[in-house]
């Protein structure tokens, strides 16, 4: 549970600052996509539940989906965060950089 925690701590955030994005710039499609997601993640009730809300996220650039400037800023900062929590899930060891 407190992995699932972590998560909204960390990606929610950010999520709510990329739906705001895509509302100003006007792509309604993909903000009920990751609104959508964001729903998930509060439904989110364990590990997996939460895994299967960051495979989504993870997935979002396979499906095309084009973001602008700023969005695709917080879009990659959103996949270094669920790559990150996936690690520590998994229990492997962090990246060193």
């Amino acid at each position: 549970m407190q992995s699932v925690t972590m998560a909204r701590n960390e990606i929610g955030p950010l999520l709510d600052q990329l739906i705001c994005e895509l509302e100003a710039e006007g792509l309604s499609t993909q903000q009920r996509y990751f609104h959508r997601i964001r729903q998930d993640f509060n439904r989110a009730r364990d590990e997996l539940g939460l895994t299967a809300t960051m495979v989504e996220l993870s997935s979002c650039t396979a499906l095309g989906l084009q973001l602008p400037g700023t969005a695709d800023v917080l879009m990659s900062r959103i996949l270094e965060k669920v790559s990150e929590l996936t690690r520590e899930i998994d229990g492997s060891p962090p990246a060193i950089h």
